[in-house]
């Protein structure tokens, strides 16, 4: 991969660096790749190498000539400004806004960095994100964050059918089986929506719901499921009634976070003073957040150990201090078997 990348750029740099047409023999004797090959196998090569290029969006133009004292005919190529220099982008603040809330929902999963790289390269070509509207990031649900969001995702960009363990309130861990058709976020919800394959119907589950990893089902491969064309996830909350039902009270945690530690928490919550009587360390900050459903809670707050202590209510505290001990002695456990 690395040695294409290469001949690419090199392809790239010798027909972009001339004024006029490169003829075929100068590009086969410029790039280094090209001249260990033979007539054949430069062609078949150089072919591919072209439609990369093409399949960039940088076209490369060709034309034929006459040597009139030789009466010889040749090829030349070259790439022309318009087909490689990028056009002016420009967004309105709303837009600037949406992309800006777009890397503030990608932040911990295995998207940042291609967002982080997305957005600078905007930047630099003069886009502001500065001044779009980052109140709308706080609104967010925090849960996006998570690595059952990044899956997600990925399943719904290949058409790959998934399975999670499943828990609704008060219930226990129950393997599902889907085929994702949509990711939504109604309010502080978000939601996957899709067809159950064991109950053969369009089914919708929350994330914040979900435990563990996503993961492909067995014996399916990608692409192998069709979204259907009348499909309206829309229409489907509304039909099931899930817009209509008021949401149930929930609860409120009160937790002390390490200073620029656990950002999803952060994101989902509201900044809260601590309690005189709080155990926590200098420095640590209170952060208050709604909590519908507390052993989910519980256990989500795993995945921020040590930078997190939960402060109130005492239940939430001892369901924690709970799961905390069982992860040590799990892990004393394993190290002794």
């Amino acid at each position: 991969m690395r040695r294409q990348t290469e001949r690419l750029l090199n392809l790239l740099i010798a027909l972009r660096a001339s004024r006029g047409w490169v003829g075929r023999e100068r590009i086969r004797t410029a790039i280094p790749d090209y001249r260990e090959l033979d007539e054949q196998a430069f062609d078949r090569q150089f072919s591919r190498d072209k439609q990369a290029l093409t399949d960039l969006g940088i076209r490369i133009r060709t034309a034929d000539w006459s040597d009139s004292p030789g009466g010889e005919s040749a090829y030349g190529y070259r790439i022309e400004d318009a087909d490689y220099a990028l056009t002016q982008i420009d967004f309105t603040p709303e837009e600037a806004a949406l992309l800006a809330v777009s890397r503030t929902l990608l932040e911990g999963t295995a998207f940042s960095a291609d967002a982080d790289a997305a957005l600078n390269k905007l930047r630099g070509l003069g886009a502001d994100f500065a001044g779009g509207r980052p109140e709308v990031a706080a609104r967010l649900p925090g849960a996006l964050a998570g690595s059952v969001f990044a899956d997600l995702v990925r399943a719904l960009e290949a058409r790959r059918a998934v399975s999670f363990d499943y828990r609704r309130p008060g219930g226990t861990a129950a393997r599902r089986r889907l085929e994702p058709y949509a990711l939504l976020t109604r309010g502080a919800r978000s939601y996957v929506m899709g067809r159950d394959l064991d109950r053969d119907a369009i089914r919708a589950f929350r994330l914040s719901r979900i435990s563990g990893r996503v993961t492909r089902v067995p014996r399916r491969r990608d692409g192998d499921y069709a979204i259907p064309a009348d499909f309206s996830a829309a229409e489907h909350f509304l039909r099931e009634g899930l817009d209509a039902a008021p949401p149930a009270e929930a609860a409120r945690a009160l937790l002390a976070l390490a200073p620029e530690r656990a950002l999803p928490l952060r994101e989902a919550g509201t900044p809260h003073a601590l309690p005189a009587e709080s155990s926590a360390p200098a420095g640590w900050e209170g952060w208050e957040l709604a909590v519908d459903d507390p052993a989910r809670f519980a256990e989500r707050l795993l995945e921020f150990t040590p930078s997190v202590l939960v402060v109130a209510p005492a239940e939430l505290r001892e369901r924690h201090r709970r799961l905390l001990a069982d992860t040590a002695a799990a892990l004393q456990g394993a190290m002794h078997a």
